[in-house]
């Protein structure tokens, strides 16, 4: 999102990779252009050992909160808010202290809710009752993957109702929203609102027992997974695309520089600062390292999705069957070859990128901990652990 670029191409393949300090992202350009930037953030992987505080005059990482079933450190909705207000109104009177024409802040404010596990604040309990308790109880698990099973993460009082899961989810997306709300509302009541791009989006979706997978979102790239919201609120007499086509979080860079007319960096998408866009294009999705037993791969081209996880090819015809229950792969062959030579035309015909080595995080036994606990790495094998170290450098 920050870098226009595939994870691939510039060393991260895991949550337990560094940002290279060479790699340019918005907050770096943004800041070499005169612009003030801030960032506050909510998730342990986005500690500022990530790299990912590179470019960034103010990042704030700060997060008092526990979470309530592995007890790793978080920061909720509200006080995500009450930060990022603090900071956007800190890089604002620094902009206009330095008097450079004009107000120029970029500021990135990542909620951890919605996430699991789904536990809103208590005011907001019994928002949301699903009515009936028949059908499918799956089991609870003691892994954190969520096939066939409620992870260990997300389990809640032995609950096994899905709906009670569904609604606590609810809930948080309900506290969360009247959060960004409030971060909206002060924007307009301190006049910058009408003057500013304000970007809505997510990194992932959830499954919530669609094909089976329950409360999870690492471990497929149906459409619950990866179809996210990407709003964008154009400040006034700004260019707003006309048509709907197929857009992606490769596109969110240059559409930031395109609608301030800054100069554009080297980026794998395109400008939705436009009155049309392209009709057909496509994106690829991929899941887990290549070497991973439990990797996938995808394509999407707006009308159908192919995806490969290691059981086979599936293709889906999202506009006929949105809930991508009908595999079409065998009766079209040919369909499954054309978006997979598609996919390698689009690969060529991307501008030349220098790639990037993996640059891994030295993690010491209780921050890899964290990691394996928050699912954002695999457990650690007796003997790998023998021959790890521990470190005091930056961890998230």
């Amino acid at each position: 999102i920050l870098t226009g670029r595939y994870p691939e191409s510039i060393g991260v393949r895991s949550n337990a990779s560094i940002l290279p300090d060479d790699v340019p992202t918005l907050a770096t350009t943004l800041r070499r252009l005169g612009w003030r930037t801030g960032a506050v953030v909510s998730n342990l992987v986005l500690r500022s050992g990530s790299g990912l505080a590179n470019g960034f005059d103010v990042y704030d990482d700060a997060m008092a909160q526990r979470e309530a079933v592995r007890d790793w450190p978080e920061r909720t909705a509200a006080d995500t808010t009450r930060s990022a207000l603090r900071v956007f109104d800190e890089l604002v009177a620094s902009s206009q202290a330095e008097g450079n024409g004009g107000t120029k802040v970029f500021l990135w404010v990542h909620y951890q809710d919605p996430h699991g596990p789904y536990t809103p604040p208590d005011r907001y309990h019994g928002i949301f009752e699903s009515k009936g308790t028949g059908g499918l109880l799956p089991q609870l698990g003691q892994t954190q993957h969520g096939y066939g099973q409620i992870p260990h993460y997300q389990i809640l009082d032995g609950e096994r109702r899905p709906g009670f899961y569904r609604d606590r989810y609810d809930e948080e997306i309900r506290f969360f929203d009247n959060e960004v709300g409030r971060l909206l509302d002060w924007l307009a009541a301190h006049d910058v609102f009408d003057d500013s791009l304000v970007v809505f989006t997510s990194d992932h979706g959830e499954s919530l027992g669609e094909h089976n997978y329950w409360f999870t979102h690492e471990a497929n790239l149906y459409d619950e997974e990866v179809r996210v919201p990407l709003v964008i609120r154009y400040p006034m007499d700004m260019p707003k695309p006309s048509t709907q086509s197929l857009v992606g979080h490769l596109d969110f860079l240059p559409s930031v520089l395109d609608a301030f007319g800054l100069p554009a960096v080297a980026a794998r998408g395109i400008s939705l600062i436009s009155r049309s866009l392209p009709d057909e294009r496509i994106f690829p999705h991929s899941l887990h390292k290549a070497d991973s037993p439990l990797r996938w791969f995808g394509v999407t081209d707006g009308r159908y999705r192919l995806v490969i996880p290691r059981s086979g090819q599936e293709l889906y015809d999202l506009r006929e069957d949105p809930g991508e229950l009908r595999n079409l792969a065998e009766q079209q062959t040919e369909r499954v070859q054309a978006m997979i030579d598609r996919y390698r035309e689009f690969m060529l015909e991307l501008p030349a990128l220098p790639a990037v080595e993996e640059v891994q995080l030295l993690l010491d036994d209780e921050s890899r901990r964290a990691l394996e606990a928050l699912g954002y790495l695999p457990p650690q094998s007796n003997s790998a652990k023998a021959k790890s170290t521990d470190t005091t450098r930056d961890t998230p």
